[in-house]
């Protein structure tokens, strides 16, 4: 009796918990599942190939990438760049690219670099591309300095674009990477009237995020929001 009482309470507390370990189960398959996606996609993108290249390398790469996406592009000599590593060109509008192939995190000097090469190369636009990630000190200064910033995940949206075989949704996204790079290379004008705003004028639309909700307006329209 004292054996099927236990019993009886062992299949009780199994019915009551099998949910939980369904649950953990499936949390665990799904994460698999998602790493093995994961894997292929960086290995389609070339991204783990990136990594093990040296910084002379990756300019390389990325003068191919950026001319897949319809720039005109210009790679500097290897010593004495001024900080710029590439320079394309679009419908008229310059701009310097800082190829950063790092381990760790990229750091203020090379957007610093970038702000300096801008001048420099009389280009209109400066950016730093990245397999790696920035720290917080880096993207605050280039936000104050209008530099665009690439990094992994933007690299790998980009080099999956920008493959040979692309299908139909890869195509769909090289339009969107080149679009979105127009868009960031354009200058900076105000979200109603299209009018073309001042260093000073976009700047203090970023500084008041709460009012102006990320976008930037030229002094008259500011008045409306």
């Amino acid at each position: 009796m004292i054996l099927k009482a236990f019993g009886e309470g062992l299949l009780i507390g199994l019915i009551a918990v099998w949910p939980i370990f369904a649950l953990i189960a499936l949390v665990v398959v799904a994460k698999f599942i998602y790493r093995c996606y994961e894997y292929r996609r960086l290995a389609a993108s070339g991204i783990l190939d990136i990594d093990k290249m040296d910084g002379r390398t990756f300019e390389k790469y990325l003068e191919v990438l950026f001319k897949k996406l319809g720039y005109k592009v210009l790679r500097t000599r290897y010593v004495g760049d001024y900080g710029a590593d590439l320079v394309t060109e679009k419908n008229g509008i310059k701009t310097i690219i800082q190829a950063k192939r790092y381990k760790g995190k990229v750091g203020v000097k090379a957007v610093q670099e970038a702000v300096a090469a801008k001048g420099y190369y009389d280009c209109t636009k400066s950016m730093v591309v990245t397999n790696s990630q920035y720290t917080k000190q880096a993207i605050k200064l280039a936000r104050a300095n209008g530099v665009i910033l690439w990094d992994r995940q933007d690299l790998i949206k980009a080099l999956l674009a920008a493959k040979p075989s692309a299908g139909s949704q890869e195509i769909d996204a090289v339009e969107e990477t080149a679009a979105g790079l127009e868009t960031a290379n354009a200058p900076d004008c105000c979200v109603v009237c299209g009018q073309a705003v001042s260093p000073k004028v976009k700047q203090y639309c970023l500084d008041h995020e709460e009012r102006f909700g990320g976008k930037i307006y030229c002094f008259q329209h500011q008045k409306s929001v």
